[in-house]
């Protein structure tokens, strides 16, 4: 007897259905793409209960012709593609054929659906795969579908959803990628009667305000990439903006929302010299490519994708956001009362949103006749400040400090213009005699905070923090090239290990020299140091060394940049303390180095906090 059995459409279904429908938020996503596919603008998400109750889709796409009605919820029934080779260039989000089927055997599925050319609409139901007759009703054109009692003939699947909230925040976070994702469409988002989101398709500027607020987009740079007919557009955070994990990162290829670890850490690798430690950068960018370029066909839930020239791309990635970081100011400012300001920023994202007296009637209008206004939000804040010239007219003396002490170091570091470090960390200009005398030095606040008048702003600037940011890109720089200086030990220094940090470290002892060691095997698990770059002191290597022998599952492919990453912490120790007296003439150097630099320290902190002459006056009363 036969112990091979063929299954059934509903076992076979609801088998299926395990892979496309995996929970509420499954059903929500397959749904949108159906109606962004069907050419719609205007959408509306309702549900109840974390959508385990209800979720109700309705849009004013294109519509289903009767006669393709009960065909659009067979098995592997799909309008998005015709023979194999259309695999190979996917242009739609949707093109399995999968979803409706999967939806319609674990749930009670009602379908509403009016097409341009006919009269009346066409209604279905199924329930839980079994299909009722086809019916006719009075509706405007596009397509309204209500899923109910999700699972509610699997018990075995519904039992593992999670608490109602916890449904509804995955349903929530979809629903804000998708904004994200196409900011051009008009979409409301109703959760259990109240509406959460209504934009009203006026740009991506405007949609990551609805979502994140205006701290977010107060701390913006834009991302216009462009090379070989892949562009990269969107926005990055700057690090003040930095979260504690990755949820607030949305990656868009093609205008579907994906997710690619690869390009996150490229990314990631790229601000790593601008964040704290265990943050991570806010981002909203879309990569646009040749529909052949990227194979969409990986995984059922389509948010996994492969590419063909992945080298290329991470590379357009890193450059575009490096350029981005680079070309930022970073210089805080004091806000003025921007009440009005913010009244008017509120007033014109209200004007363009479309608002309905009842929330069931947003598609009362035949076909797209919609015409709402659209608008492009840009920022109104400048990008750049200007550089801070320094007035040399100031007969200033440096400081007399005894040779050969750690100060004397730092000192010929900022000062020494003649005789120059050997590691030039802080190289400054042959002449600045030329350079516009617009700036004064007025002193230093708690000796920490260095203050300069200029153009009617006060810029307090942190001599710690831009000290710290010009020794960390100086090093960073020279490993790079390959330029470290090193400097040789007297008596070698003496790593006595165990036999799993001895392998590390002789796997790696090429990576170690690359960026300013000179190692010795000296077997039985010791390493000799017989150099060491210039800007770590010997009584450091023991906490240098400490810190890669503790973080040995940290450590990746990229050893240099692990190995230069501790190197550069123990450089930035050697910056300006705060307390440390300067005199002026370090001060008009340091700030002179800043003119070179991001204006803000490897950690993220910021260099320069500016004060508008306006906003002083203002607390003095002098204006109102």
């Amino acid at each position: 007897m036969s112990k091979i059995n063929i299954l059934d459409k509903f076992v076979s279904n609801r088998i299926a259905a395990g892979e496309v429908v995996e929970k509420p938020s499954s059903v929500v996503k397959e749904l949108i793409e159906n109606s962004i596919d069907a050419g719609a603008d205007r959408i509306l998400i309702e549900i109840e209960d974390g959508g385990i109750k209800t979720i109700s889709i309705l849009d004013n796409g294109s519509g289903i012709e009767k006669e393709d009605l009960k065909l659009a919820f067979m098995p592997h029934a799909t309008s998005k593609i015709k023979i194999v080779e259309d695999l190979d260039s996917i242009d739609t989000l949707g093109f399995r054929g999968e979803a409706l089927a999967s939806i319609a055997s674990v749930s009670q599925v009602e379908i509403s659906t009016k097409t341009a050319n006919c009269e009346l609409g066409s209604t279905l139901k199924i329930d839980g795969g079994n299909f009722g007759e086809i019916g006719e009703i009075a509706m405007n054109t596009g397509t309204k579908m209500i899923v109910k009692n999700l699972f509610y003939n699997t018990p075995a699947r519904r039992k593992f959803l999670r608490k109602n909230k916890t449904e509804e925040g995955d349903i929530t976070d979809l629903v804000e990628k998708i904004i994200l994702a196409n900011p051009t469409l008009q979409i409301r988002y109703i959760i259990d009667g109240k509406i959460k989101y209504d934009t009203a398709g006026s740009g991506l500027y405007a949609n990551i305000y609805t979502i994140y607020g205006k701290e977010t987009i107060d701390n913006l740079l834009e991302i216009n990439f462009e090379r070989d007919g892949y562009r990269l557009t969107g926005y990055i955070g700057k690090p003040e903006i930095c979260k504690a994990n990755r949820t607030y990162q949305t990656l868009i290829v093609n205008n579907r929302v994906v997710k690619n670890s690869f390009i996150s850490n490229s990314i990631q690798e790229v601000y790593q010299n601008f964040l704290m430690k265990n943050k991570f950068p806010f981002f909203v960018l879309n990569l646009s490519l040749p529909y052949d370029s990227v194979d969409v066909n990986v995984h059922p839930s389509k948010l996994e994708v492969k590419f063909e020239n992945f080298g290329f791309i991470r590379t357009l990635f890193t450059n575009a956001v490096y350029s981005a970081l680079m070309n930022a100011n970073y210089t805080r400012n004091v806000e003025e009362n921007k009440k009005e300001e913010n009244e008017n920023f509120l007033n014109k994202i209200e004007s363009d949103k479309y608002i309905k007296n009842e929330n069931d009637k947003i598609l009362e209008n035949e076909g797209k006749s919609f015409n709402y206004e659209q608008s492009n939000f840009k920022s109104n804040f400048d990008l750049k400040e200007v550089s801070l010239n320094v007035n040399k007219s100031l007969d200033i003396k440096p400081l007399k400090i005894e040779a050969n002490s750690e100060e004397s170091r730092l000192t010929e570091f900022i000062l020494n213009t003649k005789a120059k470090s050997p590691f030039e960390m802080l190289q400054v200009q042959e002449t600045i005699e030329d350079i516009t005398p617009k700036a004064k030095i007025i002193g230093v606040l708690f000796k920490t905070y260095i203050l300069v008048e200029k153009d009617d702003n006060l810029f307090m600037i942190d001599q710690h923090a831009a000290h710290e940011r010009a020794l960390y890109d100086k090093f960073s720089k020279s490993v790079e090239e390959s330029d470290v200086v090193k400097q040789g030990l007297i008596h070698p220094y003496t790593l006595k290990l165990n036999s799993i940090e001895y392998d590390f470290i002789k796997r790696n002892i090429s990576e170690l020299c690359s960026v300013g060691f000179e190692l010795i095997d000296d077997g039985d698990n010791e390493i000799s140091i017989t150099a060491i770059p210039y800007v770590l002191t010997y009584d450091k290597l023991p906490e240098y060394f400490n810190y890669f022998l503790s973080n040995l599952q940290d450590f990746s492919s990229k050893g240099k940049d692990y190995f230069k990453t501790g190197l550069m912490q123990h450089a930035c120790k050697m910056a300006i303390k705060s307390g440390q007296v300067l005199s002026l003439n370090e001060i008009e150097k340091l700030i002179e180095e800043l003119e070179k630099h991001v204006l803000l320290c490897p950690h993220g902190r910021p260099v320069v906090i500016k004060i508008k002459k306006s906003q002083i006056e203002k607390w003095f009363k002098r204006i109102v």
